[in-house]
């Protein structure tokens, strides 16, 4: 893999905190992108203006050198006129917008970057031949693991190995599947003697006790799930314990589980109740969305409060201080510097950008997690190599 050297201080200091030229805020309120403006303005030459020359001009008020700046703003300012701006506002074009300047904390940014895909542009410009964030995880090493994540990772082993009660709950892309994953993982490189049961309907919410017990009869044995639900009961008791004399353990393991109706939360604890002497026969892992976490809030669900108090909840956080940490180690599978693709600043405008406000709220959220960082920071690769920027930089994260 390629790896770029690490541009000086001054080549990767980013505009992030600087103001954009008042051109920028014409164009967005009358619908036109720049890539549009740019094809209407022509260079000395005779050929239009770049996207990325444009893109020079509005962010870093930096102009082309093949071309007089007073014929490029003539230009501008027919174009301007054309697609309806008033005239007084289309001479005044080329000033620094006040409105743009950045305001730090008190910038609130209210959308969610959509997944898109590294383009072949983008891994050109940055001398890349592997996307970083796709199929980024294919082993334990990949695994990003802060000090928080490592304590619910080994919560979750020790709750499978030893009879316990656990549910990871976290936003979309937080990393859930990865643990979960990586728990499976582990079980089978460890040569743990842990029986994983994982129901494999799709919609947990039609998920049934009858479901559960035919899960648990197919994944430990050859044996015919037996039809009435009391058989079925006894069929699982015998089973478990006869594996467990043998040594071995089972983990119940239910992934979107968030969509669980609490009557069958009610069941679980009968199921993880299920023993042999002082030894549990099924552990219980479940994996969902923060719905989860309300569900098991017994003061939403009073009349499940016996299955809340002896479920452990163990929440997904945001990456915010390992945000550096977290970037660094999906460039590091690579083998890539992120100094080669990222400016400093932008470590900055991607905890901004990802700072929410709450509906009808003041208070803010953070949304910093793998998936949506992955997200952001792939959109803002393919903006920089659309632009010719060198790096990406606090200004482009902005622009996504």
């Amino acid at each position: 893999m390629s790896t770029a050297k690490p541009p000086s201080k001054k080549a990767k200091t980013g505009t992030a905190s600087c103001a954009s030229l008042v051109l920028k805020r014409l164009l967005k309120s009358r619908g036109k992108s720049i890539r549009q403006a740019a094809a209407q303005i022509n260079q000395e030459s005779g050929k239009p203006l770049s996207k990325s020359a444009l893109w020079q001009i509005i962010n870093q008020d930096d102009w082309p050198r093949s071309t007089p700046r007073r014929a490029l703003e003539s230009q501008i300012i027919d174009y301007l006129i054309d697609i309806g701006v008033a005239k007084e506002h289309a001479i005044g074009a080329f000033v620094l917008d006040s409105e743009s300047v950045d305001d730090s904390a008190d910038k609130i940014y209210n959308e969610i970057p959509e997944a898109e895909m590294l383009t072949q542009a983008a891994k050109r410009h940055f001398k890349l031949f592997v996307d970083p964030f796709k199929d980024d995880v294919q082993n334990a090493d990949d695994v990003f693991l802060s000090t928080e994540q490592r304590y619910i990772r080994e919560s979750m082993f020790i709750a499978a190995k030893h009879g316990g009660f656990i549910a990871i709950v976290g936003e979309s892309g937080a990393g859930k599947s990865t643990l979960r994953r990586d728990l499976i993982d582990r079980i089978d490189r460890e040569n743990q003697p842990i029986t994983i049961i994982q129901p494999r309907i799709i919609d947990k919410g039609k998920l049934s006790a009858g479901g559960i017990c035919d899960a648990i009869i197919n994944d430990i044995s050859s044996e015919k799930p037996r039809r009435e639900l009391e058989a079925k009961a006894r069929q699982i008791e015998r089973l478990l314990s006869g594996s467990s004399n043998a040594g071995n353990s089972h983990v119940l393991m239910i992934e979107e589980a968030h969509d669980l109706s609490i009557k069958i939360l009610k069941y679980l604890k009968r199921f993880w109740e299920l023993d042999n002497g002082f030894k549990r026969l099924l552990s219980i892992v479940l994996v969902g969305q923060l719905e989860l976490k309300s569900k098991l809030d017994e003061r939403q669900n009073w009349d499940a409060r016996e299955m809340i108090r002896r479920c452990e909840v163990a929440e997904l956080l945001p990456l915010n201080g390992d945000l550096e940490a977290y970037v660094a180690l999906k460039f590091k599978r690579i083998n890539v510097d992120p100094v080669s693709v990222l400016a400093d600043d932008a470590y900055v405008a991607i905890r901004e950008r990802l700072t929410l406000r709450k509906q009808n709220s003041k208070q803010t959220v953070s949304m910093l997690y793998p998936l949506i960082v992955n997200n952001l920071i792939t959109k803002a690769m393919n903006l920089a190599a659309e632009v010719g920027a060198p790096f990406v930089t606090g200004e482009i994260i902005k622009e996504v």
